[in-house]
């Protein structure tokens, strides 16, 4: 209620100073992302650990024998556990633990499995939902439905969940 109170005060004080002339009315919609990713954690922390295996690869190939077994089990744990041996393995190459593309992605890595280990739990937005922006693109998140006028004062605002 309260955007709806700002926007009808705003728009009041815009007809009272004859800011508003036209009759015309825009309506448009922004796609705005959610803060979560629609991820699960143990898909989260099987990406970064990924990212960190790529930039490896393009580097030295032979390391992929020096990495562990992926994890099989749907446990988060276990997928902690598997990132914490490749964080181990890749820090025993020091050349290779310092090249730009590795250690930025390795960092991020070691953040993510950090924040899995004190917290183990994860957010999730429980009111966001796919939406589209064309047949080939689709977002997470929520959709903000903006009415307008000629003069580019908004005039109504309503935020929606992102398949309207």
């Amino acid at each position: 209620g309260l955007l709806d109170l700002l926007i009808g005060k705003t728009v009041e004080i815009a007809l009272e100073k004859k800011l508003i002339k036209s009759n015309t009315i825009i309506v448009d919609a922004t796609h705005t992302k959610a803060r979560y990713n629609q991820k699960s954690p143990k898909e989260f922390l099987q990406e970064k650990s990924k990212n960190v295996r790529k930039a490896v690869y393009k580097i030295d190939e032979s390391m992929k024998e020096k990495f562990p077994k992926k994890t099989t089990s749907n446990e988060v744990t276990d997928e902690l556990v598997y990132c914490e041996k490749v964080i181990e393995v890749i820090e025993k190459e020091p050349q290779l633990a310092q090249v730009p593309a590795v250690k930025e992605r390795l960092n991020t890595l070691k953040e993510i499995v950090g924040d899995y280990q004190h917290h183990l739990q994860y957010s999730a937005d429980t009111e966001a939902r796919v939406g589209h922006k064309s047949v080939d693109s689709s977002f997470f998140g929520y959709k903000t439905h903006i009415a307008m006028s000629d003069e580019r004062i908004i005039t109504a605002a309503t935020i929606t969940t992102g398949e309207k």
